[in-house]
């Protein structure tokens, strides 16, 4: 047995895990809870979340700046993935890289994801990432990355700290956020087509501010993806 495995091993033995939504132990989500997860996927204007064909935009709203937004599943708190999303996210527990994985093998083989040329994601300000020590959307596109055998490029950067967007309501999340992202590399953008990541999508605001600066500078089309929808 090599080093890896021996080490996973004792960290079965000495640190038993226990599925989060049946508390069965063997693995942060069984098999049988796994099934559970609906993954056939949310497709909903971005705006006013009225179910659309493909996540696009309906008669009544205005375009923003994504041109669409899909996600791999409903986003409910108090759900087996509301407990996925929070271990993940805010704990990092490794191990849910592989359950997010195969979440999105699920997904993405069932639909399509409109022709994009790379992947991109909202990025952290420095100050959070040193204090989460991750970025969960970085995370996120990189197993898309994988899975759709495309490029991912660190494209954004967090400008200014803002506040949790869980704080505010819909119109004070765009305040929040206005001016709060720029660009990276701006070559890489141009007459491009972009997918941007993050991990749950709530109001889109974040997604938009994201879109609102690749289309400024020339992208051609930003589509939003999240693992989840609320």
């Amino acid at each position: 047995m090599i080093l890896g495995g021996i080490v996973n091993s004792l960290k079965d033995i000495f640190f038993p895990v226990n599925c989060l939504n049946c508390a069965k132990e063997g693995a942060f989500v069984c098999n049988e809870c796994f099934e559970t997860l609906d993954l056939s996927g949310v497709f909903c204007c971005p705006i006013c979340h009225k179910e659309t064909i493909d996540g696009n935009y309906c008669d009544n709203c205005q375009p923003l700046f994504i041109d669409k937004h899909v996600a791999a599943i409903k986003y409910l708190e108090t759900d087996l993935i509301g407990e996925i999303i929070h271990n993940f996210k805010y704990q990092y527990v490794e191990d849910l890289d592989k359950i997010i994985e195969k979440m999105l093998i699920n997904f993405f083989a069932n639909k399509k994801i409109s022709d994009i040329d790379l992947i991109t994601f909202v990025p952290l300000h420095s100050r959070r990432y040193v204090e989460r020590g991750f970025n969960q959307a970085e995370k996120i596109a990189i197993l898309c990355g994988k899975i759709l055998h495309k490029p991912v490029t660190n494209l954004l950067k967090r400008t200014r700290y803002t506040h949790p967007q869980a704080q505010f309501k819909r119109q004070e999340r765009l305040v929040n956020l206005q001016n709060a992202f720029s660009l990276e590399n701006k070559k890489d953008v141009f007459a491009k087509n972009i997918l941007v990541v993050d991990d749950v999508f709530t109001t889109g605001s974040t997604i938009q501010e994201c879109a609102k600066v690749l289309k400024l500078h020339k992208a051609a089309n930003v589509y939003g993806f999240s693992l989840a929808r609320g």
